[in-house]
C-alpha cells in the first residue's frame, strides 16, 4: 500500500474525511507522523525480511580511487555476515571474472596498513576493504585498502530500513515495504491515544488489535525465513530467531 492508501485507511477508521494528499491538512499530516511512529516502532523491535538488499558497487580501475559511497544505505544499516565464520555477505562478482568472496576489517586497521605502505600499492583483484560513515552520518561508504587497477564489480548484502515518510506530499505514492495491517493498527491506536477518546472502540482493544497484528506479520515473517541448515545462518536470521524467543 503507498503512504496515502495508509493515512486514508486510518482516517476511515478514524471517521474523518479521506485526503487526497497528505498534506491536505494539519490532521492528516499528523495521522501520516502516526504512520512513521508506527513504523520506527515496527523496525525497533524486529528485523524485516524485506529490508534486505543487495548493493552493486563498479570498482573503477584508476588506481587511485579507494572510496565508493553505498547509496541507499541509513544510519540504520547493517552488512549481513555468515553466522557460522562472521565473513560479511560480499562477493566480487565481475563478469567473466568472478572474483569470490570478499573480506572486512576494521577501518583503524585498513588505515594503519595504507600508512605503513604509504599508499604505493595497487591490485588488480581488490578483495579487502573497511566500512566507514558518509561524512554527513547519514550512511555508509566502502574503502578499499587497495585501489584497483582493473574495473571491478562487487555485490554486498545489508539491511536497509525504509527511510522516514515525508508528509509534505512528496511520499504520497511512496509503497511502503512493512506490513501493512500492523502498521494501520499502529498508527490507529496512537491518534486514538492523541484524542484521548475512543471514538467507538475503546484503546485497549485498539492495543491488543495492533500486538496481533503485528505478531501475525512476524510470524509470517519468520515462516519466510526458515531454512533447513540452521548451522549456517546469517548474522540477521539469528537476530530474527533470538527476538522470535523474546516476542
Amino acid at each position: 500500500m503507498t503512504f496515502l492508501q495508509i493515512v486514508n485507511k486510518v482516517l476511515r477508521k478514524l471517521r474523518e474525511d479521506e485526503v487526497s494528499s497528505v498534506a491536505e491538512s494539519e490532521y492528516s499530516k499528523l495521522i501520516g507522523e502516526f504512520v512513521n511512529d508506527a513504523k520506527d516502532w515496527m523496525e525497533d523491535i524486529w528485523f524485516w525480511s524485506v529490508y534486505e538488499t543487495s548493493i552493486s558497487t563498479a570498482i573503477t580501475g584508476d588506481s587511485s580511487t579507494t572510496d565508493y559511497d553505498l547509496t541507499g544505505t541509513t544510519d540504520r544499516s547493517f552488512l549481513i555476515r555468515r553466522e557460522r565464520d562472521g565473513l560479511p555477505l560480499a562477493f566480487d562478482v565481475t563478469s567473466g571474472d568472478i572474483g569470490g568472496q570478499l573480506h572486512d576489517m576494521s577501518y583503524k586497521d585498513l588505515r594503519s596498513k595504507q600508512a605503513i605502505d604509504g599508499g604505493t600499492s595497487t591490485t588488480t583483484h581488490p578483495s579487502t576493504f573497511a566500512i566507514k560513515p558518509d561524512a554527513d552520518g547519514r550512511g555508509y561508504t566502502i574503502e578499499l585498502l587497495w585501489p584497483a587497477s582493473a574495473a571491478r564489480t562487487w555485490e554486498t548484502h545489508w539491511y536497509v530500513p525504509q527511510a522516514t515518510l515525508e508528509v509534505d506530499s512528496t511520499d504520497d505514492g511512496t509503497n511502503v515495504l512493512l506490513p501493512s495491517n500492523p502498521l494501520i493498527a499502529g498508527a490507529l491506536y496512537f491518534a486514538l491515544n492523541e484524542r484521548g477518546e475512543e471514538m467507538g472502540e475503546s484503546g485497549i482493544i485498539a492495543e491488543k488489535r495492533w500486538h496481533r497484528a503485528l505478531a501475525a506479520a512476524q510470524e509470517l515473517d519468520m515462516q519466510v525465513n526458515k531454512v533447513s541448515d540452521q548451522i549456517d545462518m546469517t548474522n540477521l536470521e539469528r537476530l530474527r530467531t533470538n527476538l522470535s524467543e523474546i516476542y
